[in-house]
C-alpha cells in the first residue's frame, strides 16, 4: 500500500468522526431545543439537587420527593454538577436538565471513538463503527431525557474507564492507574447501574488482557484507589440506612426468562421501522464468531448477563461494532462484484464504488430518518403540557400540603412524566409514583410498576376500580387527577373519553375542584 494510500484510510475515521458528531449531535439536539421541559423523567433528581442545595451541599439523609423518606442513597455527583452550575451562573436548574444530557450524549461519540481505536485495527471499520454508535437509538433515547442528567454523563464517563482499563493493561505506563481509578470513580459516583455495567466489563478485559502478575496488581491498585475515592459517598450512605437501600436497588435488574427471550430476539436497537442495524450486528456478531475473535461475543453476553433491565444502552458498543464490521464485508463485496481487477486492481476505501456509495447513503439516511422520527416521538408524547403544569400551580396554591392523590395519566409508570415531575412541581403526594421506590425495600420494584399500571388502567374504569385499588394497596387518598387530553401547541394532540373523569363528574362522593378539557381533579368528599 502507498503512503498516499495510507494517509487516506487513516483520515476516513476521522472524517466519519466529525460527520458522526454532525449528525448524531443534530438527532440529540433537535428535541431538547424544541422542547420547553425536561422530557419524560427527572422529577426524582431535580428534587435531590434542590435537597442538596438546600442542605448546603451536605448528603441529606432522606430525600424529600413525594414524602416517602427515599434514603438518599443515589450516586450524587451529577446532583453536585447542576446543583452548582445553576448556583454560579444562575442557568435555570430545569433548563440544565433539559440540554445538558443531550450535551453529555454527543460528547460520547468521540469517546467511542477513543474506545474503537483500541478494540480494531482496521481503520475503515472504526469509521463505520463510530458513524452507526451516533445513530444508535439507544445511545441518545433515555440519556436525553431529564432523568439523562445521571445516565448520560455516567455512559460518557464508563466508555472513559474502558479505553483507560485497555491501555492499562497493554502499555506499561503507571499513570493508567490512576486514570483508571479516577474515571472509574466519577463512573460510580454518578450511576449505579452504569457502575455494575463497567466493572463487568472491566472483568473482560481482565480475563482476556490482564492474567499475569503485573496486571493483577495493577487492577488491585485501581480497586483501591477507587475505593478510596468513592468512600465519602457510600460510607455516609452505610452509616444512615445501612446496606438496605444497596439490596432493595440490586433487585431492579430484571432476571429472569423474559429477559433470556429478549437476548435470544436480538432485539436491543429499537430503530423506527427495518432494524437495519440490528440485522448487521447480528450478522457481525456471527461472523466475529466464525473469525474466532471471542472478546467481542463474550463482552456482550456478560453486559447481558449482569443487568438486562439496561443492558440495551451498554451494549451499543458492541452493537456498533458488530454492525459496523458486517457492513464493511458487505460494502467490501459490493466493490469485488462491481470491479475488475485488471481494470482497478486498487481501492483505497470500501466507498470507492458508485454501489457501495449508494448502499451506505441509503442505509445512513435511514438511520437518520430513524433517529428524528424516534426524538420527535419522545417531543411529542413524553413532555409535560402547558395544561398540567397550569394544574400542577393551581395544585401547590389550593389545595393543603399534605394532600395525597391519584395521578391517572393512562401512561405507562416509566414512562410518565405527568406522575414523575407530579410531586416535584406541586409539593404534594402522588400515590401510584414509582420513581424512588427502588430504594426502598418495603416491596419489589417490579411489583410497584405492576401497581402502578393497574391504577392508569382505571381511566375507562368505574369509581370501584380507583376504591379498590387503593383498598388493596393500603392507600387513602383525597383527590383524584385525570389527564384527559393533550394540547401541544396545535402540533399534536391525542384525547380519549375518561370515563372515569364523567363517572366522578356525577358521582355525589367527590367534588370537581378544577376542570379544563385537558385536565379534570376532583375531591373527595
Amino acid at each position: 500500500m502507498t503512503k498516499l494510500s495510507q494517509k487516506v484510510k487513516n483520515s476516513s475515521s476521522i472524517l466519519f468522526l466529525l460527520l458522526a458528531i454532525l449528525i448524531g449531535g443534530y438527532i440529540r439536539l433537535s428535541a431538547v431545543l424544541r422542547s420547553a421541559f425536561p422530557i419524560n423523567d427527572g422529577g426524582l433528581f431535580y428534587t435531590m439537587t434542590r435537597d442538596l442545595a438546600t442542605n448546603n451541599w451536605n448528603i441529606p439523609a432522606f430525600t424529600s420527593y413525594n414524602a416517602l423518606n427515599i434514603p438518599f442513597a443515589y450516586p450524587p455527583l451529577a446532583f453536585y454538577l447542576t446543583g452548582l452550575l445553576a448556583q454560579f451562573t444562575g442557568w435555570e436548574l430545569l433548563d440544565i436538565f433539559r440540554i445538558m444530557p443531550a450535551l453529555f450524549t454527543i460528547l460520547t461519540i468521540p469517546a467511542f471513538f477513543l474506545l474503537a481505536r483500541e478494540l480494531i485495527e482496521d481503520d475503515f471499520h472504526i469509521a463505520l463503527a463510530t458513524f452507526i454508535f451516533a445513530v444508535l437509538p439507544p445511545t441518545y433515547d433515555w440519556l436525553i431525557m431529564g432523568g439523562g442528567i445521571t445516565r448520560a454523563p455516567a455512559f460518557l464517563f464508563a466508555l472513559l474507564t474502558l479505553t483507560s482499563i485497555i491501555r492499562l493493561y497493554r502499555q506499561n505506563k503507571t499513570r493508567y492507574i490512576f486514570t483508571t481509578a479516577l474515571l472509574a470513580s466519577l463512573t460510580i459516583l454518578t450511576h449505579p447501574e452504569t457502575a455494575l455495567h463497567t466493572a463487568a466489563s472491566a472483568l473482560v478485559f481482565f480475563l482476556f488482557w490482564g492474567r499475569t502478575k503485573a496486571g493483577f496488581w495493577k487492577s488491585a491498585a485501581v480497586a483501591i484507589i477507587t475505593v478510596a475515592l468513592t468512600s465519602p459517598w457510600w460510607v455516609s450512605v452505610l452509616l444512615n440506612h445501612g446496606f438496605t437501600p444497596f439490596s432493595a436497588a440490586a433487585q431492579t435488574g430484571w432476571h429472569g426468562y423474559a429477559e433470556a427471550i429478549n437476548l435470544i430476539k436480538f432485539d436491543f436497537t429499537n430503530e423506527f421501522g427495518l432494524e437495519t442495524i440490528g440485522t448487521l450486528a447480528l450478522i457481525g456478531f456471527f461472523l466475529i464468531v466464525a473469525k474466532r475473535e471471542f472478546l467481542f461475543p463474550v463482552w456482550f453476553l456478560v453486559i447481558f448477563i449482569s443487568e438486562p433491565r439496561s443492558a440495551p444502552l451498554y451494549v451499543t458498543p458492541l452493537m456498533a461494532i458488530f454492525a459496523g464490521f458486517a457492513l464493511l464485508q458487505i460494502l467490501n463485496l459490493v466493490n469485488r462484484l462491481v470491479v475488475n481487477p485488471r481494470n482497478q486492481p486498487h481501492q483505497s476505501t470500501p466507498l470507492d464504488t458508485t454501489p457501495a456509495r449508494i448502499m451506505f447513503a441509503l442505509l445512513a439516511g435511514q438511520w437518520m430518518f430513524s433517529g428524528m422520527a424516534i426524538v420527535l416521538v419522545l417531543l411529542n408524547s413524553l413532555t409535560l403540557t402547558a395544561s398540567d403544569k397550569k394544574a400542577f400551580n393551581w395544585i401547590a396554591t389550593n389545595t393543603p400540603s399534605n394532600s395525597r392523590f391519584l395521578v391517572i395519566s393512562g401512561n405507562s409508570p416509566l414512562t410518565d412524566p405527568i406522575s414523575e415531575w407530579f410531586p416535584t412541581l406541586t409539593g404534594r403526594i402522588s400515590i401510584s409514583t414509582a420513581q424512588g421506590h427502588e430504594w426502598l425495600n418495603d416491596k419489589p420494584f417490579e411489583a410497584v410498576l405492576t401497581s402502578s399500571l393497574e391504577l392508569q388502567r382505571c381511566a375507562d374504569q368505574a369509581i370501584s376500580c380507583i376504591t379498590n385499588w387503593a383498598n388493596d394497596n393500603d392507600h387513602d387518598f383525597s383527590y383524584v387527577y385525570i389527564h384527559k387530553m393533550d394540547s401541544r401547541d396545535g402540533n399534536y394532540q391525542t384525547s380519549y373519553e375518561s370515563a372515569l373523569a364523567q363517572l366522578l363528574l356525577q358521582s355525589p362522593e367527590y367534588e370537581t375542584v378544577y376542570d379544563t378539557p385537558e385536565i379534570s381533579i376532583f375531591k373527595r368528599k
